[in-house]
């Protein structure tokens, strides 16, 4: 079973730091593919720590390929996420997932985030679409932007 992590980067200005407003109780949304046939997700699965599915409610998410009808899981795990910052905003690692069967791909931003301005201003924001976020906050730009999201390997 291959563990990955979600690693987000984004361009910082005059933003401290950005991080889910939730903690870990964040919405993760992205597509899926099956480790066994190769099938590709057109739509975004839901991913939370929230949520319990499968066999006594052991993982995160819990459903059958579409391609090959095979069952895959994916489990969550928390204590690896580290918040995007001023002079860390390049591939921050956001959450762990232990997969089996199937695999996530295609990351999609999405609302709960929370921007702690450099005058300390916290805004909660929705990152969805990709677009980012531009605003005048205290007299001052604030703006997040090349939103990018992707699954990497994790040995820890």
């Amino acid at each position: 079973m291959p563990k990955v992590m979600l690693v987000v980067s984004a361009t910082l200005n005059n933003v401290a730091l950005l991080q889910p407003w939730d903690g870990n109780n964040i919405n993760y949304y992205f597509k899926l593919k099956c480790e066994f046939c190769g099938w590709k997700s057109e739509e975004e699965a839901l991913v939370s720590v929230n949520v319990h599915e499968g066999a006594e409610g052991r993982y995160n998410l819990y459903r059958k390929c579409e391609g090959c009808e095979r069952p895959g899981h994916i489990t969550m795990f928390t204590g690896h996420e580290a918040p995007l910052s001023e002079d860390n905003s390049e591939e921050v690692g956001l959450m762990v997932f232990d997969c089996d069967g199937l695999l996530p791909t295609d990351y999609c931003f999405n609302g709960g985030w929370l921007a702690t301005t450099m005058l300390g201003t916290e805004i909660y924001i929705d990152l969805g679409g990709h677009e980012g976020f531009k605003d005048v906050i205290d007299g001052i730009e604030v703006s997040i932007t090349d939103l990018k999201g992707k699954f990497v390997p994790f040995r820890g």
